[in-house]
C-alpha cells in the first residue's frame, strides 16, 4: 500500500511539472540568432553621419527565379529608419560611415567562381541586385565571408569611408526565408540587428 502511495505521489508531481517542461521547450525554441562583431581599429561612438556604400547598383540586376526586387527596397528603408533611431544622419557629403547590406543565398554551380565577387564576398541577394561590394575586413575577429553564412542570413555592414575596411557587422542567421516578405517582417529583422549597433555621437 505504501509503495502504491509513493507511486501515486510521484505521478502527481510529474503531471504538475509537465506545463513547466513544455514552457521551457517553447522558450528555448526562440533563441535569438542575432550577433555582431566590431573592429578594434576605430570606435563608432564618435561617428554621426552615414551614407550607402553604393547608392545605386553598379551592374544590371540579375534576379534568379523566386526572388523579388521589393526585398531590396524594404531593406533600404528599414535600415535608414533604424539608423535614424540610433541618432545617425544620412548625408552624401563626407559621411563618417558607409553602410551596406547583404543576404546569403545558395550559390548556383554555374556562378560559383571567385572572380565574380569582391574580396570577402560570395553569392548574395545584394550581388543579384547589381551591387558589387569590395571592401576589406581588416582581419576582424569572427569575420566570415557572406557565402559561409547559413542561407537566408541577413547581414548589415558598416565601413570606414577612408580605409574601405569593415568596422562593424551585425546579422541574423537564416532570417530571410521568404524573399517576398512584407515591410513589417523586414523591419523587425533589421531592428534586431541595428539594436546592437553603438549609438551615434552626441557631439
Amino acid at each position: 500500500m505504501r509503495t502504491f502511495t509513493k507511486i501515486l505521489r510521484f505521478a502527481c508531481v510529474f503531471l504538475l511539472l509537465i506545463p513547466a517542461l513544455l514552457s521551457s521547450c517553447v522558450a528555448t525554441s526562440g533563441i535569438d540568432q542575432t550577433s555582431s562583431i566590431s573592429s578594434p581599429e576605430k570606435s563608432l561612438s564618435t561617428q554621426k553621419t552615414y551614407n550607402w556604400y553604393q547608392a545605386v547598383p553598379v551592374a544590371p540586376a540579375a534576379f534568379e527565379n523566386g526572388y523579388s526586387s521589393s526585398l531590396h527596397q524594404h531593406l533600404l528603408k528599414a535600415i535608414e529608419v533604424e539608423f535614424e533611431k540610433k541618432g545617425y544622419s544620412k548625408t552624401s557629403l563626407n559621411p563618417d560611415l558607409l553602410v551596406a547590406y547583404d543576404v546569403s543565398v545558395s550559390v548556383p554551380e554555374s556562378k560559383d567562381k571567385p572572380e565574380l565577387y569582391g574580396n570577402g564576398f560570395g553569392y548574395s541577394y545584394a550581388y543579384m541586385a547589381g551591387y558589387r561590394y569590395d571592401y576589406g575586413n581588416a582581419q576582424m575577429p569572427g569575420y566570415r565571408m557572406v557565402d559561409l553564412f547559413k542561407e537566408g542570413t541577413l547581414i548589415v555592414d558598416v565601413i570606414d569611408p577612408k580605409s574601405k575596411q569593415l568596422l562593424w557587422r551585425g546579422w541574423t542567421e537564416g532570417a530571410v526565408s521568404n524573399f517576398n516578405a512584407g515591410y513589417g517582417k523586414v523591419e523587425a529583422l533589421v531592428k534586431a540587428i541595428i539594436q546592437r549597433l553603438p549609438a551615434a555621437s552626441n557631439r
